[in-house]
Parts: C-alpha cells; structure tokens; sequence
C-alpha cells in the first residue's frame, strides 16, 4: 500500500520557526464549541449542548471575530477552527466568513457528519486551505460502536465525495483504539483509493479537560496495544518495503530500568513544539493556552483580559515547563517523544515520566519487529 502521508512545507516550517525565535502568534486554534453531535469514547472535551449551557454561554460571533483580527494585528496567520463539532454552530458560516475575509490561511476540523451540499455551497465561496476530516471507521457499525452515531459512516464518506468534488483540500486524521482497530487496513485502502492524505495515531491523551479525575486514563489500548498498533501505522504509511528497511536499519536498545524522576533535584528540557512559542489554543470558554491538551483551569479568560496580555502569559506559562529529568538521556526518547501535554495528562505534573508512554516506548521495537518477520512470512 502507497498512502500518501502529510508533509509540512518547507515555508510554513521556516515561517514557524522564525515566529518561535520572535515569540509571535503565528499560529492559533479557535475552538467554537464543546458541543458535538457524536460521542466518541476516548474525546477531551466534549458536551452535550445542556452541559455546555451549565458552564457558560458559547462565545458570540461578533466576539470571536474581534478576536480574530487582534490575533491577526499581532502575527496570526494560520487558524484552525475546531471544537467539539464546529458545523454544529448555526452561526458557523458567519464565522468563517468573517475570518476568511480577514485574509486568514484556514482550517476546520471536523467529523463531517454534517456537511451537506449546502454546506459545501458556501464553503466553495470561502475556501478553507484544508478540512481536517478524522474517520473513525470503515463502516456504519463501527461509528456506532466507538461514536455513538450508527450512520456515521455514510455521512462522512458522503460529505468527502462532496467536498472533493468541490475542489476542497481534505487530509484524514485516524484515531485508533480497540473499538475501530479493525478497521484500520480499510481506513487506509479507503484514503489511497480516494487519493487522500491520512494521519494515525494509537495513542490517545488522558481528557483531563473534560474530566480532571482521568489523570492517565482513558478509554484506549494498553501502551503495548497501542505500541503494536503504531507498527501497523508506520507500516501502512510508509509502505511494506519501506517499513521493512526501517526495522531492519533501526537500533532498537531497551530503556534504562530506573525510571524515578525528580525534578526538584535535576532540571529536564523544556519543550520541543511551537505551543506558547508561536502557536496557542483559545478554548470555547475563552482560556489562552499554549496547548489545546493541557488543562488550564486557571488561564485567564482571554475576551476578559486582551490577547496581548493572554499571549504574553502563555509564552511565560511554556517557557517554564520542565519536561521530567530522566526522559533527558533515555534511549527510548526518539521513540516516545514525550510532550508537555502528555507528562501532564499522564502523570497530573510535569515532574514525572509519564509510565503509558514509556511501556509503549519499550514494546514497540519488539512489535514492529513482530510485525517485520510476519510480513516476511506472508511471502
């Protein structure tokens, strides 16, 4: 299988980092909405409208729109518009027609199981750069078993035909968990033979954000599950040959057995992404954060505050996160590559080495090498 994986350009990676160097708000996400019309198992974030309405109001349009153009007179110029389900806003088209004319590069992230052809109609007039359509499955049966949504499926494969046929770029997002795992070989036959670029991951964060007690809990694989999934999505991406030279070209070394940490006592790095240095996340409650995973109880409300002064206390926020110590020098870390978002989620601070990651470190050299000698064995 020859699937087509998503690249960044070499642009929009220099315009990145150049913007992290200045500390400028290139890149922001705009999360409308917790409310979704699906109810998938492993989500950070989502409500129903009644328990949304038991926080607080959604954020208008108007204010939305006003926070667009700040962002934009500070450096902002790429947005990605998510939630929840951001189609399930009535007042969504305006949204994104006021972004869009702000000359904005947009992205939506999406379930699409409520684009229609109107939809599709008025997107056509305001073009994202690219829909973000995550695909749970490859059938009716399994968007009932992990979404929650028996026609999910139908709906999605429907609104991709549309917004093909519209001439709208589409990249796949693909979570796998025991619920969909099955289905995953289909999901990539699916995407190359719809020519569509996919993104997989077995690895599901802990959704602190909707619930602060699931501190490294989710409904997801084991980390050795989950390792040995990830094998399969390497191999599906890269195809056969070219996962097979991998295993066969890697030096698969076992972590060191002493995983303590103490992070009083040795500082660790400090992160490796663009959060808090060049992008943010505005959660649907208003809170700046560097991060859309991170929790962020107590960030200021950023309609409250001012972006300036939002964006000025998130880069203060990750400039100051330590990653844990021991994960420093551990042989495994090109394999886990540990973020903040996951240290915290995993472990409820940023001082411990998050234990799922590191099992999931561990098993993997094994699984794909499994994986290898079964390919080979299918000869």
């Amino acid at each position: 299988m020859n699937n087509i994986k998503y690249v960044e350009a070499p642009i929009t990676e220099y315009l990145h980092r150049k913007a992290s160097r200045l500390l400028s708000p290139l890149s922001g996400t705009f999360e409308l909405t917790p409310v979704c019309n699906m109810s998938c198992r492993m989500c950070y974030v989502r409500m129903t409208k009644q328990e949304q309405e038991a926080v607080r109001p959604l954020r208008t349009a108007e204010e939305w729109l006003r926070l667009g153009e700040t962002a934009k007179k500070r450096g902002m110029l790429y947005l990605l518009l998510t939630g929840g389900e951001p189609f399930s806003r009535p007042d969504f088209r305006e949204i994104m027609e006021g972004l869009h004319r702000m000359g904005l590069l947009i992205s939506i992230n999406s379930n699409a199981t409520l684009v229609t052809e109107e939809t599709v109609k008025w997107l056509q007039e305001v073009p994202p750069v690219r829909m973000n359509i995550t695909l749970y499955g490859a059938s009716d049966e399994t968007y009932g078993r992990l979404c929650r949504n028996s026609k999910g499926f139908t709906q999605v494969t429907r609104a991709i035909h549309l917004l093909k046929d519209a001439g709208i770029p589409i990249k796949i997002n693909c979570s796998v968990t025991p619920y969909n795992a099955r289905d995953l070989e289909a999901i990539f036959a699916f995407c190359e033979t719809e020519q569509l670029i996919v993104q997989a991951t077995s690895y599901m964060f802990p959704p602190l954000r909707r619930d602060a007690s699931m501190v490294g809990q989710n409904d997801r694989f084991t980390p050795e599950d989950a390792a040995a999934y990830s094998a399969k999505i390497e191999c599906l991406s890269n195809g056969r040959e070219r996962f097979l030279q991998h295993v066969a070209d890697e030096e698969l070394t076992g972590l060191s057995a002493d995983q303590d940490s103490d992070c009083q006592e040795i500082e660790g790095e400090g992160i490796h992404c663009r959060a808090g240095k060049c992008s943010f996340w505005v959660t649907w409650d208003g809170r700046l954060l560097p991060c859309g995973m991170l929790p962020g109880k107590e960030n200021a409300d950023v309609f409250d505050i001012g972006f300036d002064e939002a964006w000025r206390r998130a880069t203060q926020e990750a400039a100051a996160i330590r990653l844990p110590a021991k994960c420093t020098n551990c042989k495994k870390k090109e394999i886990c590559r540990p973020c903040a978002a996951s240290v915290l989620t995993e472990t409820g601070t940023y001082c411990n080495v998050p234990e799922y990651r590191c099992r999931m470190a561990e098993a993997y050299p094994q699984a794909a090498k499994r994986l290898a000698e079964q390919l080979k064995g299918e000869e």
